[in-house]
């Protein structure tokens, strides 16, 4: 039986995975509806998700290199050091909301956590005064509601301080691997060169 090779996506330069992307003009990479000079616009939304979804058909290991054919010629207040400073100046930004956004939310799973335990001990000690387990009747349901929802407090901040901070944490690494990857930019590139 013959083994197929799998052919990848994205090419291959000196060890280093290209993410391609190809425009006609410079412009097309910055947001349009950012008034401010383009060294300090937002980047394109589709520019920005192309960028992070090709990173997801990677190990986080393997090194890339952002290549952008741009079809026009380079403009002169548009330049290749412009948009590279513009692509590094955008994912520092972008590195420090998510730092901060991870902060943000370990000091408040923190906070809900010690809310839990709180809750978890008032009424694990209000059960056991109750009435004594095994003895039917009303108080014994009044008892167990209270244990469970005990342990229901206590479980969302677990999940938080266990599960739900490495989506963040996910986006950040994202950033900081762009921003540190090489970026090429190439004016008077046709569609059809590769």
């Amino acid at each position: 039986m013959k083994e197929i090779k799998k052919k990848h996506r994205y090419k291959s330069v000196n060890g280093k995975r290209l993410i391609e992307v190809r425009v006609k003009s410079p412009y097309q990479l910055f947001d349009a509806r950012d008034p401010a000079p383009f060294r300090d616009r937002d980047l394109d939304d589709d520019f920005v998700e192309y960028i992070l979804s090709s990173l997801n058909d990677f190990k986080y290991s393997t090194p890339i290199k952002i290549v952008i054919h741009v079809e026009d010629a380079e403009p002169k207040e548009l330049t290749e050091s412009a948009i590279f400073e513009s692509i590094q100046s955008y994912f520092t930004y972008q590195i420090d909301l998510k730092r901060n956004t991870l902060n943000s939310f370990f000091k408040r799973a923190q906070m809900y956590l010690l809310m839990g335990i709180v809750i978890l001990v008032i009424c694990l000690s209000l059960a056991q005064n109750i009435s004594q387990p095994n003895q039917p009747g009303i108080m014994s349901i009044l008892r167990e509601g209270l244990v469970i929802f005990g342990w229901v407090s206590a479980w969302k901040p677990i999940e938080f301080l266990l599960f739900d901070w490495y989506p963040i944490y996910e986006q950040l690494q994202n950033y900081k691997k762009i921003k540190q990857s090489e970026v090429q930019i190439l004016f008077n590139s046709l569609t059809d060169k590769a």
